[in-house]
């Protein structure tokens, strides 16, 4: 007998995104369907609650992303990010800090000190050290994300909606879209995202959607494509993952797992079909570090847990 749905949702609203994430926590939830259309609609879903609740949202299609490789998961989950919308929040937030309530949407140093009678010399001054301080304190940061975020939040202060040059190297570089790192060199950042930082990058996301002001960030990943044996089973534009790329997709999920504990406002919702457990060949069984970190320890027989790590949804007997 599995959870029902509905059920579901409510308790990761009441637990999770209204009470855990919100206060700072950080949890990932695998939940099984046995309808393709069921499963896509529970996407929609948590999309939906998310966003309702102003999580920053970003969803992930296995058969669009290479899940297995973690720099690629973190690109693919930067192209969903509204990184200008987040600098401009913390921007925002720091004017305030200083006396200044801006409402408009030119953000510049020029704009806000000519409207609110400051000296444009000064205020320049005591932003920038006041944006620099915040970031330097700001521990749960990367370094190299750190350093981005701080030229996203100047290019604020410089051009309207902060079109400027050097953040639109910036957010090539997070999107992974960046030709040559020699670009950014001059920005003090000296390396692309990899395999060795993408982890600490996608954790330090979540916290700077809470410096943000956002209560933090879901991601949403559609794991059914790792379970398309054959080719001729894949579309021409999607993903095909052989066995060996399905290890490293459980060793990506099984490193989220692991990283909770030090990460901030994350929630992410892993959506998989039964044969995650059901396939001999490709299912979660043949990689036991995340088998053993999603198989409910204590199973009741009167009821499923809803609040374990592993949900079946809807009817029938739990995987």
């Amino acid at each position: 007998m599995g959870v029902e749905t509905r059920e579901w949702l409510a308790l990761l609203r009441s637990d999770y995104l209204e009470g855990y994430v919100r206060e700072g926590g950080a949890a990932v939830k695998f939940a099984v369907v046995q309808d393709t259309m069921a499963g896509t609609e529970l996407l929609g879903e948590v999309e939906r609650l998310a966003v309702s609740l102003d999580y920053v949202v970003a969803r992930i299609d296995a058969a669009q992303v290479k899940v297995h490789l973690m720099q690629d998961l973190f690109h693919g989950v930067a192209r969903r990010v509204p990184w200008r919308d987040l600098a401009r929040q913390f921007v925002r937030e720091s004017y305030r800090d200083l006396g200044i309530e801006v409402t408009d949407d030119d953000l510049t140093i020029e704009y806000v000190a000519a409207t609110s009678r400051r000296d444009q010399t000064i205020l320049n001054v005591e932003l920038r050290r006041k944006l620099e301080e915040l970031l330097a304190n700001s521990k749960e940061l990367g370094k190299d994300f750190r350093i981005a975020m701080l030229w996203l939040c100047l290019a604020e202060l410089s051009r309207p909606r902060g079109d400027s040059p050097d953040a639109q190297l910036i957010l090539d570089w997070l999107t992974g879209d960046l030709r040559l790192v020699s670009a950014v060199k001059r920005l003090l950042i000296f390396r692309k995202i990899g395999r060795h930082n993408a982890r600490a990058m996608l954790s330090s996301l979540g916290s700077w959607c809470r410096l943000a002001g956002r209560p933090g960030l879901v991601l949403v990943i559609d794991i059914r494509q790792l379970m398309r044996a054959k080719r001729t089973e894949v579309g021409p534009e999607e993903c095909y993952y052989t066995s060996a790329a399905v290890l490293d997709a459980y060793e990506v999920l099984r490193q989220l797992i692991d990283s909770t504990d030090d990460t901030s406002g994350v929630f992410c919702v892993v959506l998989a079909e039964p044969g995650l457990f059901d396939d001999e060949r490709r299912g979660v069984k043949m990689y036991k570090a995340l088998y053993e970190r999603i198989w409910p320890d204590v199973r009741l027989r009167q009821r499923p847990n809803p609040l374990s790590s592993l949900a079946q949804l809807g009817h029938g007997t739990q995987a």
